[in-house]
């Protein structure tokens, strides 16, 4: 693809932009490791010499997934569960649905065999969670601990409260906060395979995990905040991570959701302390892959450049500004999506998690035709606002979603814009036979063709370094994740699979959407009902 126009190539974000989508192909051919030997790295961090506390068994059901929805809530007497303290189950809930084990493969063809709450390319799972509880939390001692989700345990790093230099750093104040979780990313888990290209996959996963503790939290009762701009270097100290192996993407405020009438605390401001106070920290961990970092050096360089220095105020974000135009609904109108029949009057979302799956290796959906108020369920609230640092109010994700409509009841197919009404735009003048033949191409192993329908999720990486530099692209890709998890796990709940693919020409599907060079398709989803396949991969149970 050569080099990026010189619009796109004014910031080290854009120009890894080009390199990951027009220029991917260039990317590739660079090379690639391999995988299934000995030196793969670990897919679960393992800390040396530490405490360790292993939780109590994970609650079988944590409440309705759609409880994180404001809407929902609304719409709901009492406004859905709240919880005003943390205690240890609570934690072992959260932990473990958030991005525990849920079932692991059986059989002598298992490649990949452990499957987590979220879904990772090659099951490699580079994200790792760490949970700073205050001294709220009950039946566990407050400080800093990373989460060991093979063997469901908790290893401990630091005593003590959030420090007011952490609280600082990530914009977080006390009040209700109950605990801070730290999404971060070990680059080299998934980088020792896809070398550059690993950042986008990371920041998917990153935001994959982020979508998952929004609706864990919101079914256990607490509210969640999702922080991108933070000091980093703060946060890296403040958990013993080096910012190169291993980086924070994200950071999450777990508060108390009360009652409606309740009063809070009033919520005091942290200190002044600019992390002086935190001493370093390096905790030893098990190591088992030997590969040169330089392979990888693209992405180093942009995480590097994206880092934040102080806890800086930043501009409230202009969520419209990363939209495209509204469509023309034209005669027919658009098309309300409801899921309010008796069949959905709960959705346990423990359920649904412990159902959500990727179709299997080669997906290959069933023939069967989905009932309009199923796709419904799973697109309803894919646009809901997302509490998060972007404004002083929960913001719609920063992403468009376009669906191509192939076997639902009643509804014509065709491409259909997905409006936050929520309602499906019917684009009648669109196309979409060529994208359609272009996915099962360059993905073989999924048949797009026999798909009930297929999502794209577009985001304005223009206006994502605009607003947030170098951040942009980690975060407009955390920000798609979002919404495809909560796709993915109300699709497990409305019985079907979701397969997330990269494997697409984005400039077709910028095409098909009618999206100028600033705006990149991101995510693909494959929705369809999958077919008995020889994998044997039961649940695990507690």
């Amino acid at each position: 693809m050569g080099e990026p126009p010189a619009d796109l190539a004014r910031s080290a974000g854009l120009r890894f932009w080009w390199r990951t989508f027009e220029g991917v192909q260039d990317l590739f051919a660079e090379g690639h490791g391999e995988e299934g030997g000995p030196d793969d790295p670990l897919p679960t961090k393992t800390y040396r010499g530490l405490p360790r506390r292993v939780l109590s068994a994970p609650a079988r059901r944590i409440g309705d997934a759609r409880w994180s929805f404001d809407g929902f809530r609304r719409a709901r007497p009492g406004g859905g569960p709240h919880r005003a303290t943390l205690d240890e189950p609570a934690v072992s809930a959260l932990l473990h649905h958030a991005f525990g084990l849920g079932r692991v493969e059986l059989g002598p063809h298992a490649v990949w065999p452990y499957h987590r709450m979220v879904a990772s390319a090659r099951c490699f799972y580079p994200v790792e969670l760490y949970l700073w509880t205050t001294a709220a939390a009950r039946g566990l001692p407050a400080g800093c601990h990373h989460y060991d989700p093979a063997h469901h345990a908790l290893t401990g790093l630091r005593d003590g409260d959030v420090p007011d230099a952490l609280r600082t750093a990530t914009g977080t104040a006390p009040g209700d906060s109950l605990a801070l979780l730290v999404v971060a990313v070990c680059f080299r888990k998934t980088a020792f395979r896809y070398r550059d290209y690993a950042y986008r996959l990371c920041a998917q996963e990153a935001g994959m995990t982020l979508g998952n503790v929004l609706m864990v939290a919101g079914a256990l009762g607490l509210r969640a905040r999702v922080h991108h701009r933070f000091d980093d270097a703060v946060v890296h100290r403040a958990l013993g991570l080096d910012g190169d192996e291993e980086a924070a993407f994200a950071v999450v405020d777990l508060s108390a959701r009360r009652p409606a009438g309740g009063h809070p605390p009033a919520a005091e401001p942290p200190g002044a302390d600019t992390g002086a106070a935190l001493p370093p920290i390096r905790p030893a961990w098990l190591r088992t892959n030997t590969a040169d970092a330089g392979l990888w050096s693209g992405l180093s360089a942009l995480d590097r450049a994206a880092r934040l220095n102080g806890a800086t105020r930043h501009a409230p974000v202009d969520a419209g500004a990363f939209h495209l135009p509204a469509d023309d609904p034209g005669p027919a109108g658009p098309v309300p999506l409801d899921d309010e029949t008796p069949s959905f009057a709960a959705v346990e979302l423990a359920e649904a998690l412990r159902a959500r799956d990727s179709g299997g290796r080669m997906f290959l959906p069933a023939d069967a035709e989905l009932p309009a108020h199923r796709l419904a369920l799973l697109l309803r609230h894919a646009l809901e606002p997302v509490p998060s640092d972007h404004a002083g109010t929960d913001s719609r994700p920063l992403v468009d979603c376009h669906v191509l409509v192939r076997d639902v009841t009643g509804t014509p197919p065709g491409l259909y814009r997905l409006d936050p009404a929520p309602a499906l735009v019917g684009l009648p003048d669109r196309d979409w036979r060529g994208v359609l033949s272009m996915l099962c191409h360059r993905t073989p192993s999924v048949n797009s063709e026999k798909a009930n329908a297929i999502v794209f999720l577009s985001a304005d990486r223009v206006e994502g370094d605009r607003w947030f530099g170098d951040r942009g692209y980690r975060i407009l890709h955390q920000e798609g994740g979002i919404v495809a998890q909560r796709i993915s796990v109300l699709a497990a709940a409305a019985g079907l699979a979701a397969r997330i693919t990269n494997g697409y020409d984005e400039g077709a599907v910028r095409d098909l959407i009618r999206a100028d060079r600033a705006h990149v398709p991101i995510f693909t989803l494959v929705l369809g009902r999958r077919r008995a396949t020889a994998q044997y991969e039961p649940p695990l149970t507690w």
